[in-house]
This record gives C-alpha cells, structure tokens and sequence, in this order.
C-alpha cells in the first residue's frame, strides 16, 4: 500500500512539473519506478478519492409473510385465585331418616345389655366351680351332653346324693341305654363285683320309683325278679357291674357315681 500512495505523489508530481512532455514518455519514466501502475491515455484525469461515508438508512421495508406456528412453549405458574361463582340451586330434599333413640333409651339399653352380661359372667363362674370340683373325680365317662364321673368312695345314699350335689352334679341317673353303659364302664374300672348308687328311689310313694328329681322314670334296666323290695326295705336302687338294677336298702354303702352336664 506505501508504495502504491509513493508511486501515486510521484506520479501526482510529475504532472505538475512537467506537462509538456507527452504522456508517453512520462510513463516510461514512472514505469521504471512503479511497475505495477498502468498509465491512462488522458493527459490530464485525476486519481480515483476514497469512498464516501454511508448514506442515510433508507424507508422501512414491507411486513413479511406470517411464519410457522413455534413449538408450545412451558405452562406458566398458576394465576390468581378467582372471585366464587354464583351459588347454585338448592337441591330436592332427601329421604326421611330413621327416628334417633333418645338418650334416656340408650341409658336403657346399655343397663340391659350390662345385666345380660353380669349373668353370663355369673353362669360361667358357676360352670368354671362346677367343673373344678369335677377335676377332683376321676375315671369319667361322656355319653351325649353328659359327663359321669366317681371319686372313688363308697358311702350310703344320703351322703352319696350330697357329695354329688356339692360338686357341682347329681347322682348318676341313666335315662338311656348309652347312658347306662357310660355308668357301668365306670364300675369296671373299679374292679369285678362293684356296685354303685343311682339317683332313684321310692321314698316318696312305696312301689313307685322316681328320680330323685321328683319325675317318672322313661328308662329301666332291672334285673330278672327286680325290683322286690325283699324284707320290705329296700327303697334305693343300685346299678351292678352287669349293668343290671336292683332295689336294695338305703343305708348300704355304694360306690359315688356322679353326673354332670
């Protein structure tokens, strides 16, 4: 760039001084210099100036066409809460309920419910000392709903019935031929010739015998010829190891056969 600008005042230089030689020949001089410079022609055109500054932003150009629709951008943070709507319409009445208990009721209803409970309490200990005193006999037998049991002792029948009654039972009184065959396997684990009690009897009426309850017997098993009431005494009932009944006299001792249910 310096030695274009050096060759152009040389050149700028030569004009000024020497206009009388043809143009030609000041060409050669320069070209001796300045190679790179070609020489015009004209004898008297000037050098090209630098360029000028740039002219004032022209008038706003026409809107252009509307783009693609850009992708959906981020939901944005929730708005403010708005104002309640209106209120509705009040909705048809509903189904009649059923009448409430009053209070007085329900102070009734838990006293009773509270007395129901203070029985089953009082039934269930008694069964709990019924079947404690149970566990004090041994060599029981179930038949159905009921439970025959012996403590092993031979007393006479007043005593017998009391030692039942105390534990809880009564003396043993088959009404069945199942519950008769409970009794006498009792007696077999008692030995041969055993010999037990049985809760009836004809104290009350003389040839009639009842359970001690008080009720007519619906099942007997005597003995061929039984009963006799031999010597006009015998107003008790034992059961033998056959499991045959005979009639024999109260104060005897007998074997304590009890039953429980």
């Amino acid at each position: 760039m310096k030695l274009i600008q050096l060759c152009s005042f040389l050149l700028y230089g030569l004009f000024l001084n020497a206009h009388t030689t043809t143009d030609n020949a000041r060409c050669e001089e320069v070209s001796n210099t300045c190679a790179v410079i070609s020489c015009g022609t004209h004898s008297h055109s000037g050098f090209p100036g630098r360029d000028g500054r740039d002219g004032k932003e022209g008038p706003k150009g026409e809107k252009g066409d509307k783009g693609a629709q850009g992708s959906r951008g981020i939901q944005g943070p929730p708005g403010k809460l708005g104002p309640p709507g209106v209120k509705g319409e009040k909705g048809s009445v509903g189904q009649k309920g059923e009448q409430g208990v009053s209070a007085t009721s329900e102070v009734d209803v838990v006293k009773e419910q509270l007395n129901a409970f203070k029985k089953e309490l009082e039934t269930f200990q008694a069964s709990l000392t019924k079947y404690k005193k149970i566990l004090l006999f041994h060599g029981g037998k179930q038949s159905g709903d009921k439970v025959f049991v012996t403590n092993g002792l031979e007393e006479n029948f007043e005593n017998a019935q009391k030692t039942c009654r105390e534990a809880g039972g009564a003396l043993a009184t088959p009404r069945s031929a199942a519950e008769n065959i409970a009794t006498q396997e009792i007696l077999h684990t008692k030995g041969e010739s055993s010999k037990a009690f049985l809760g009836i009897s004809d104290l009350q009426v003389e040839g009639i015998f009842r359970y001690i309850t008080g009720e007519k017997i619906i099942f007997t098993n005597w003995n061929l010829g039984e009963p006799n009431n031999s010597k006009d005494n015998e107003d008790c009932v034992e059961i033998q190891d056959n499991g045959k009944w005979n009639d024999i006299p109260c104060n005897l001792l007998r074997l304590v056969i009890c039953e429980f249910q």
